[in-house]
């Protein structure tokens, strides 16, 4: 006889994942059933799987699921989402565990939306620690800026540079517009296209940017930002969010941008945009490292430029807690690491 009879797992349908993810502390964009509707496009398929106690759910996690050659993998990103109670939390991932080896998965990765200095790290590490940390996929090192403040504080609080940069850029005639149209998507794109051969990174199919755009774009939370300048469409940038905190996923731009100061000035819309939906913090989606570990002779860090200028927003460097990576398969994982998806 069960002494929690009302203790049940449950796979929660989307609308229902998504009302229980947006009112978690913990809650993020990667969490809700949108993100996952974007990942079916790229060969991931998307389960939610929640604890409930007397019909109410009080932890959960969206778990992404990729097949290939009779295996798969599962992946929690920004997640789980736990609650109060330790048996409630061991119950969520004894549910994931069961689903994934239903699946034939050789592990289960997870990385928490917890930042090392929460006052939940610590129930996390303890319920996670039996997993290996690795390396995450999404950022685990980003710049968090407050927004939820008026015009006057959210300048105040940026570097004199910054605050010259978006005075400059609107003295020389930049103007940022909200792209509502496919012709304003291929123009995002374009850039990204651009940046992404300037700076040696994969980009994203033009589908899957329109896809990402609008899906979150039924709910209202998302933008597409692009800066004009003598004519040429020279920076753009695609930003989601969630009730909280607003990420600045994807951005582009052509050399001009970096003379004319359009980076700075699409910035400084897009967290004003945020902040007017009501988030409290602005993501700038991602540091390389914390700056206390940059070359201790004081040179020039890799990527130094770009931690300069996301953190001259005024923001404050944060540090999410480490991937936990569950295997299931040992010698399947260790002979098939290098080429997992994640």
């Amino acid at each position: 006889m069960s002494y929690f009879p009302a203790i049940t797992v449950t796979y929660p349908d989307p609308s229902s994942w998504d009302r229980f993810c947006d009112g978690h502390d913990d809650g993020h964009l990667l969490q809700n059933s949108r993100w996952g509707q974007l990942k079916q496009t790229t060969a991931w398929q998307t389960t939610a799987i929640a604890v409930c106690d007397d019909g109410l759910m009080l932890a959960g996690a969206q778990v992404l699921t990729k097949k290939q050659y009779g295996l798969a993998v599962c992946y929690v990103p920004r997640g789980p989402l736990l609650g109060d109670n330790p048996l409630i939390n061991q119950t969520l991932i004894a549910a994931i565990t069961q689903f994934a080896k239903r699946q034939r998965a050789v592990l289960v990765r997870y990385e928490p939306n917890v930042l090392t200095t929460s006052k939940y790290a610590s129930s996390y590490q303890k319920i996670l620690a039996p997993a290996q940390t690795s390396l995450s996929t999404q950022p685990q090192h980003s710049i968090h800026t407050a927004i939820n403040q008026p015009d006057t504080a959210l300048l105040a609080q940026m570097t004199k540079g910054h605050r010259a940069d978006i005075k400059k850029a609107e003295r020389l005639g930049v103007t940022i517009r909200t792209g509502h149209d496919a012709a304003a998507m291929a123009q995002f794109v374009a850039l990204m296209q651009a940046t992404g051969a300037r700076a040696d990174f994969a980009v994203h199919s033009a589908q899957y940017y329109t896809d990402a755009w609008q899906l979150f774009g039924s709910l209202g939370r998302s933008t597409l930002l692009l800066a004009d300048y003598q004519g040429q469409t020279v920076a753009a940038a695609l930003i989601l969010a969630n009730p909280t905190t607003a990420c600045y996923l994807y951005g582009g731009s052509a050399a001009e941008a970096f003379s004319c100061g359009a980076n700075h000035l699409i910035q400084w819309h897009a967290m004003r945009w945020a902040r007017d939906l009501g988030c409290h913090i602005y993501d700038l989606w991602g540091i390389p490292y914390p700056s206390h570990d940059a070359p201790p002779d004081g040179s020039e860090a890799p990527m130094a430029g770009l931690i300069r200028f996301k953190k001259g927003f005024g923001g404050t460097e944060v540090s999410f807690l480490p991937a936990y990576t569950q295997v299931l398969m040992p010698l399947i994982y260790r002979l098939i690491k290098q080429r997992l998806p994640i």
